[in-house]
């Protein structure tokens, strides 16, 4: 079965998660890896790489709202003529392009939502 150390692991090799400690990252995990075992279809195998891959990017997300409250997302820097801005909201939007694309390529051991789209 799929532990929370695995989630870390995989959560711990994006590029952007390098200066986090376990600490830091573990509760996300936990709550990624429990978003999916939740929607697990009863014929996944739990083994599966692909649920530490999906957890991992769920993961990656809730870590991303944890850390909203933190003032330097919406700082803005000047270094010489250049001025670098943070986008919270163009980051949101990419953290929530991540996760449903992780959700996406899992469709294969993820439950259907029951999703129905009717143009009649």
């Amino acid at each position: 079965m799929i532990s929370v150390n695995d989630v870390f692991v995989r959560l711990s090799a994006y590029s952007d998660m390098s200066e986090f400690n376990e600490d830091d990252l573990l509760p996300s995990c936990e709550d990624g890896l429990s978003w999916v075992t939740r929607r697990l279809k009863p014929t996944a195998d739990e083994n599966d790489p692909l649920i530490a891959i999906t957890a991992a990017a769920i993961a990656h997300f809730y870590f991303y709202l944890r850390r909203l409250t933190e003032t330097d997302k919406y700082d803005s820097y000047k270094i010489g003529d250049i001025t670098v801005n943070q986008d919270p909201h163009r980051q949101y939007q990419i953290e929530k392009d991540m996760r449903r694309e992780a959700i996406a390529n899992a469709s294969s051991i993820l439950k259907d939502g029951e999703f129905c789209f009717y143009a009649g």
